[in-house]
């Protein structure tokens, strides 16, 4: 019953519904077999990118799709002209990713044909103003993603990020150095001077971390006072023990006028060159990093079996 409920709700909405899964059409509404002017039978189980392609107008609009089914992280919002073979129209488009649990499972389309709301309001849209809409759109998304990855406090990725470029990164290359970074006595000087100094050093280590680290790397807050950082390609060990010296020196650089604690670092290190994933790297760098504090902190310990 509550399968045909679904069914019945998804076949007498008015607006169009397309499901994507692995770049071929899993399942059309009638409402979008009317709007795009083709029977479910035309599209269900073929590959997107040969469905669109009988007009050239259409180029933008197969692009939009084409490009929501390859980034398949974040959710796209356009309008776009689109030729039926009888008539122009502006249509509405929405993707969003489908999950079943933590799986992605496939991509999900939304489409309104707004053509008529567009003549009523006596609006004529050319395709230059619908390409400068998509940018705008495509700005906003690229926007919010980057907020969404960002640590509001220091600029820096936050723990999500992090997780999803190291993890991503690992499975392709072995050649990394993962850094597992805590600041000593940073609860004494935010519980004895205030938020306000405590946030000011965090602020100015991640500055500095910036400085150390160059686009060749992610470098991410996980929140409090602890820090994860993923160098990519490091040449050698000593290039890795290196980047762990000028940390430390970081660190103690932290001055907040007033602060009579001095502000150190413990670092855990591990040279990813075997074929590890980040879960492994992670807990490897942590153990690395409990050796650290365990034996005075102020220092860095690259992991070794």
């Amino acid at each position: 019953m509550e399968n045909l409920l679904h069914k019945k709700i998804l076949n007498g909405i008015s607006g169009g519904i397309l499901y994507i899964k692995s770049g071929k059409i899993n399942y059309v509404n009638p409402a979008a077999e009317n709007i795009l002017n083709k029977s479910a039978a035309e599209m269900l189980n073929i590959p997107f990118a040969q469905i669109f392609i009988d007009y050239a107008e259409n180029d933008d609009f197969n692009q939009i799709v084409l490009d929501a089914i390859q980034d398949y992280t974040n959710a796209h919002e356009n309008i776009v002209q689109y030729f039926d073979g009888k008539n122009f129209k502006y249509l509405h488009m929405k993707t969003s990713i489908m999950y079943d649990g933590a799986e992605k499972m496939g991509i999900l389309i939304l489409i309104d044909d707004i053509t008529e709301l567009i003549k009523l309001r006596g609006v004529e849209l050319d395709l230059q103003r619908v390409k400068d809409l998509n940018q705008q759109l495509q700005l906003r998304n690229k926007q919010l993603k980057k907020e969404s990855e960002t640590d509001k406090l220091t600029g820096l990725l936050n723990k999500k990020a992090m997780e999803n470029f190291c993890a991503n990164y690992l499975k392709k290359n072995q050649n990394a150095a993962l850094y597992v970074i805590d600041l000593d006595h940073f609860k004494e000087a935010n519980d004895t001077y205030g938020h306000q100094a405590g946030d000011t050093i965090l602020k100015m280590f991640a500055d500095f971390l910036r400085k150390i680290f160059n686009e060749n790397s992610y470098v991410g807050r996980f929140g409090g006072d602890e820090f994860v950082i993923l160098l990519k390609n490091p040449p050698n060990e000593n290039f890795i023990s290196d980047k762990a010296k000028k940390i430390l020196q970081a660190a103690k650089n932290i001055f907040v006028e007033g602060m009579e604690i001095e502000i150190t670092a413990s670092i855990g290190a591990v040279n990813v060159s075997s074929a590890v994933n980040y879960e492994k790297a992670f807990a490897l760098a942590d153990k690395a990093l409990y050796f650290v504090k365990e034996h005075g902190r102020n220092n860095f310990q690259i992991f070794t079996t």
